[in-house]
């Protein structure tokens, strides 16, 4: 059974996508978690961002699903397009999992250790498969 994920694309203007080094994996990953009982994909991903960055987040569309395996568990994890609200500035909220935040450059993200589906998001968006948040 694949354990469902929801969490957050934030894309700056600079085409740069906010992510967490997560010690456990050794790569970086989205802000985001997995899906609670009783809770909706679009609160998962609010309340993960929350969590993990200590910002609020405007959810601004539903991006789609990617299915991947890490360590042989396998995952459904569902993105949105997110911006934090004004006047916040996201941090590493739990620093036992995750050692920092960095600003992926897009297009060169292949330079980078990135969760599977963080590679697949990137390849997509260089692509223009997905359409960029803040051009909406």
């Amino acid at each position: 059974m694949k354990t469902q994920l929801s969490g957050c694309a934030i894309v700056n203007d600079k085409e740069e996508l906010l992510l967490l080094w997560k010690k456990k994996h050794k790569h970086y990953e989205f802000p985001g978690g997995k899906v609670e009982p009783n809770e909706t994909l679009k609160e998962t991903a609010i309340r993960e961002c929350k969590e993990e960055l200590g910002v609020d987040i405007i959810i601004i569309d539903y991006i789609g699903y990617e299915n991947f395996t890490i360590d042989n568990h396998s995952f459904q994890s569902h993105k949105y397009f997110g911006k934090i609200a004004d006047n916040q500035t996201p941090k590493v909220n739990e620093p036992a999992k995750f050692e920092k935040l960095f600003w992926l450059p897009i297009k060169q993200y292949k330079k980078y250790s990135c969760a599977p589906n963080i590679r697949e998001f990137c390849q997509k968006y260089i692509d223009g498969k997905i359409e960029p948040q803040h051009r909406k």
